[in-house]
């Protein structure tokens, strides 16, 4: 059976994210989204307690969204958190250590520092698992089409992803695929699945930004 999955996501652990997981439970609902993989920043602690408390209906991917010293890369099917700022080569490795999937997020959207860029994409383009090739957080669409063209010459499988960092934003880039119960499975169902995606309005990003700051001053008033 085909189900909705949505592979790039971000709940409260993240630290520019404040939705809560019991509302990405309910937003997953609303929207029929049945496999989620949540891929808070440099951080696993929410996933797994989203993977405890999800009803049965949803399968929960235990993800990461890793900041290396060259730019961002995911991790999926994650047993333990992998610590971040390390080079972009040995974080992939740590991630097939524990039998995960590497995702490519966003890697040429001019507008962050942690795109990761061309040049590195191209240097790990072999071991790297999937290429997101619509990112609905990318200001410009071209960004978007040069990874889809990158994708193609370099025969790197594919996958979309909303980046959702605010409630209404899950859902916005599902990728339709079939059930899978592990993460070979996974890998062979995502390379032949098939997208719906839309683009979240530029206020996302304001949000974000205002979330980040107050998050920050709440720590630092600690």
């Amino acid at each position: 059976m085909q189900v909705k999955a949505e592979l790039h996501c971000h709940s409260e652990y993240s630290r520019d994210c404040s939705v809560s997981l019991e509302a990405i439970i309910s937003r997953c609902k609303e929207q029929n989204i049945r496999v989620i993989a949540l891929t808070d920043h440099d951080e696993i602690a929410g996933a797994q307690r989203l993977k405890e408390i999800a009803p049965k209906w949803l399968t929960v991917i235990v993800g990461e969204e890793i900041a290396t010293a060259q730019g961002d890369v995911i991790g999926l099917f994650l047993k333990e958190r992998i610590a971040p700022r390390q080079g972009i080569k040995q974080t992939i490795h740590q991630i097939k250590e524990q039998g995960g999937v590497v995702l490519l997020p966003h890697p040429f959207d001019r507008l962050r520092r942690e795109a990761v860029g061309e040049v590195v994409t191209s240097r790990v383009a072999r071991e790297i698992d999937f290429l997101e090739i619509f990112n609905a957080r990318c200001v410009f669409g071209g960004d978007n089409a040069k990874a889809t063209i990158f994708a193609a010459e370099h025969k790197i499988p594919v996958f979309v992803g909303s980046d959702a960092h605010t409630l209404p934003e899950y859902g916005k880039a599902l990728n339709l695929m079939e059930e899978f119960s592990n993460a070979k499975e996974f890998i062979a169902s995502l390379q032949a699945a098939t997208f719906e995606t839309r683009k979240s309005p530029l206020r996302v990003h304001l949000t974000t930004k205002f979330v980040k700051i107050k998050k920050k001053r709440s720590r630092n008033a600690r």
